[in-house]
Parts: structure tokens; C-alpha cells; sequence
């Protein structure tokens, strides 16, 4: 059985390649992002015949040059590496198949209390029910 945690320690070996930060929910620094970071954040996982799914948020944030004024070259260039790297990855984790897939990449967006702009990616994540 593949929980929450477990996906995102398979999420956390994958984006282990952009090397950067990576912060799981419920251990996310407050205040203003100072460097580059990406943020997993499971949601529930609900159960279907043939697969359990869960659908996580993977945000890529990067510092503001100044106020408001975004990276737009490396949100882009980050964009392309996750689109790359997490769509349609299968694998297997303590004998239990799994798939996921980007349910939606939604562009760049800012975020004004943390001085950032990041690229929100929406991942469904499903595991084989055996």
C-alpha cells in the first residue's frame, strides 16, 4: 500500500534532479522565499476499483528580482524540466505499481507575502489496487 508520505518521498527522489530545496506540507518555512524552492503538497487519496488516486501540488517558486517582477526565463525554464520529467512516470514502490501523470500546469503565478512567482503543477497520482 503506497500512502501520502510514500508519494511524496517518490515525488522527493524525482525533483531531487532540479537541485533545489524541497519542502513536504507541514514543513514549509514561512516568510518570503530568499531562494529558489519547490513545495509538495498531497491532497486526500480516495479509492477506486482499479486504482487509488491522490492528486498533489508540486509549485516551483522562484525569488522575485524586485518587487513584482518575476524570473520569467527560469519559471519557463522550469516549467519545461517538470513537464518533462513528471508526466507519465510509472514505477513501483513496496511491490505496488504506480502511475502519474500532470493533470494541469498552471503557468506562472505570484504570490505578493512570500516575494515570489512560481509554476503550479498538478499531478494525479494513481497506485495500482492489488
Amino acid at each position: 500500500m503506497i500512502t501520502t508520505s510514500d508519494i511524496v518521498d517518490i515525488l522527493y527522489g524525482v525533483c531531487a534532479s532540479f537541485k533545489m530545496p524541497i519542502y513536504r506540507k507541514g514543513n514549509i518555512p514561512d516568510g518570503e522565499v530568499s531562494k529558489e524552492r519547490i513545495v509538495i503538497i498531497p491532497k486526500d487519496q480516495s479509492s477506486q476499483t482499479y486504482w487509488k488516486k491522490c492528486f498533489v501540488e508540486v509549485n516551483f517558486c522562484v525569488p522575485d528580482y524586485c518587487e513584482g517582477v518575476a524570473d520569467l526565463s527560469r519559471l519557463q525554464a522550469l516549467e519545461r524540466t517538470a513537464q518533462r520529467l513528471l508526466d507519465g512516470v510509472a514505477g513501483e514502490h513496496d511491490s505496488d505499481a504506480y502511475l502519474f501523470t500532470i493533470e494541469s500546469l498552471n503557468g506562472v503565478n505570484r504570490d505578493e507575502s512570500m516575494k515570489c512567482h512560481y509554476v503550479n503543477v498538478r499531478l494525479l497520482f494513481q497506485v495500482l489496487n492489488c
